[in-house]
């Protein structure tokens, strides 16, 4: 599109995207949509990837967020399309991840349901509650000013996705002739208040014996670096939430990995599991850290007397453990004010380092070590709602931010490959893998026709073990091993990659799987392979 003034409400919508710097969108086309698409073609200037299902446009989008810390932009068709995107948009509620899933509407005389249109809905009202907030544009001229405001909350505060529609006549109608408006500053994230900060480097300086704990908003805040400095001016060793995997290198004398070094399978039962430096600190600060569940093995995590708080959500503060002090405020602008505060001189470590213990592995099988010998430091990895992706989460070591993808919190299988395409388009120069069981696989495994067709030559690793592993493993525990509905008859995935043309391989030892990573990584196209443990050969 030239840099005249746009025709439609569609050409204004696209040159808007174009504005905030979006250059990757997905998606999957519909009749309400189409104005958008044709806005697309004829700008020119935005790659569009085609996925096979909204659900896995929107975790592509999701997976680039997550990747870029940029917001993920994704198309779905009203009604129908949009509710197959709900679980993405509660996965990036549930995560604070910034997506855009932007969707046209029924035209506005036919508003509200049984209006006999098409893909009628009340798709505002039914995502509500997995939305940070959702906007519907009424009339052309509010096209431009309305996705200014969506970008605005996508990134405010607590990251979060948001919900745009416009209805099809508004997309089609012509845009007034005005001057083209530039776009608004970013906000500033929020600052601490002036008396915070000294009163929690106070707390910190009496502490002879502190931990961190680095949630996902220290990744949020791009505050990764000031963390590190944190913990070596304390001599703290350093924790992580599983959003917050890569806000330390995992090769930093300091980090100190997970809370707990193994997990059951319904996070209950944990006590043994977690770190004993829990017992013998003095104090605690959390950065962008929520104390969910799966840090806290279900809220059993021993916590010292002394607790601070540091997150851009005032209602976090506080909210599962009492606090001596908390800062409400974006991570990297209270550390940088908590680091001016306190003595410049770095102490050292206080706490030895780990004992070695048993590894956590599948049965007879080491991928973590192939996987991270095969991957650049720089590589990013998806791992999805399985039994290796919780492995991965404790053992697998992280040296860069956002280079660990995982749905932590609304737990949605099926994020891993469509994570990873998203990743991919965003960096394409980069090695990326997803990490998925079979039952995950199954849930997302028709992308495989997007990463051939779009050329994303991610390598899925599918851990192949005939089993919903993980409710298998709570049946077992809790319900005598009476298994119902958890046992897969799976295909032959060697054939369903050959369907669409991707290189496959099968392994069932480490050497092998060694091999055939790299040997997949090296054909730089989509790859599949398959991996069989111990508890699972046939």
């Amino acid at each position: 599109m030239p840099d005249d003034l746009p025709r439609s409400g569609a050409d204004a919508l696209v040159r808007r995207l174009r504005d905030h710097g979006v250059r990757h969108i997905f998606g999957y086309p519909g009749g309400q949509m189409t104005p958008i698409y044709d806005a697309l073609y004829r700008d020119g200037t935005i790659r569009h990837f085609l996925a096979r299902h909204e659900q896995a446009a929107a975790f592509m989008a999701d997976g680039y967020a997550r990747a870029t810390g940029r917001p993920g932009v994704c198309l779905a068709v009203c009604g129908p399309g949009v509710l197959n995107a709900a679980t993405p948009l509660g996965t990036a509620f549930t995560d604070s991840v910034p997506l855009l899933l932007i969707s046209g509407q029924i035209p506005t005389q036919g508003r509200g349901l049984r209006s006999g249109y098409y893909h009628e809905n009340d798709q505002l009202a039914a995502c509500a509650a997995m939305t940070k907030c959702s906007a519907r544009v009424e009339r052309v001229e509010e096209v431009v000013p309305a996705l200014d405001r969506a970008f605005a909350a996508l990134t405010a505060g607590r990251p979060g996705p948001v919900l745009f529609e416009v209805p099809l006549d508004v997309l089609r109608a012509e845009y007034p002739p005005a001057v083209w408006p530039s776009p608004p500053a970013q906000l500033a994230p929020p600052s601490p208040d002036p008396s915070a900060v000294p009163t929690l480097a106070t707390l910190l300086k009496g502490w002879h014996r502190p931990l961190l704990l680095a949630g996902g908003g220290v990744v949020s805040a791009g505050a990764e670096a000031l963390l590190v400095r944190l913990a070596e001016r304390l001599g703290a060793p350093v924790f992580h939430t599983a959003m917050g995997k890569s806000a330390v290198p995992s090769d930093h004398p300091l980090a100190a990995g997970l809370p707990w070094h193994r997990a059951t399978s319904d996070l209950t039962n944990m006590a043994s599991f977690f770190s004993p430096l829990f017992t013998e600190a003095d104090g605690l600060l959390a950065v962008g850290c929520r104390f969910t569940q799966l840090a806290t093995g279900s809220w059993t995590m021993p916590l010292p007397k002394s607790i601070a708080q540091i997150d851009v959500d005032h209602a976090e503060i506080g909210r599962h453990y009492r606090v001596t002090a908390g800062v409400c405020a974006d991570a990297r602008l209270a550390l940088q004010g908590l680091l001016e505060e306190l003595p410049p001189e770095p102490r050292h470590p206080w706490a030895p380092p780990p004992d070695t213990r048993q590894a956590w592995r599948l049965p007879g099988m080491d991928l973590i070590g192939p996987l991270r010998r095969a991957l650049p430091r720089d590589a990013i990895v998806a791992a999805d709602i399985t039994r290796l992706g919780y492995i991965m989460l404790a053992e697998f070591p992280v040296y860069q931010p956002r280079t660990f993808l995982h749905p932590a919190g609304f737990v949605a299988m099926g994020h891993g490959l469509p994570a990873a395409l998203g990743a991919k388009a965003a960096f394409p120069e980069r090695a990326v893998v997803a990490i998925l069981g079979d039952g995950c696989f199954q849930m997302c495994g028709m992308e495989l026709a997007t990463a051939v067709q779009e050329r994303l030559p991610v390598v899925s690793v599918v851990v192949n073990d005939g089993a919903l592993t993980l409710i298998k493993a709570i049946q077992q525990r809790r319900y005598e091993s009476r298994f119902l509905g958890v046992d897969l008859l799976n295909p032959d995935f060697g054939t369903f990659a050959q369907a669409f043309g991707v290189p496959y391989w099968r392994t069932d030892d480490d050497a092998a799987f060694e091999a055939a990573l790299g040997e997949a990584l090296a054909a730089d196209a989509p790859a599949l392979i398959e991996v069989r443990p111990g508890d699972a050969r046939r």
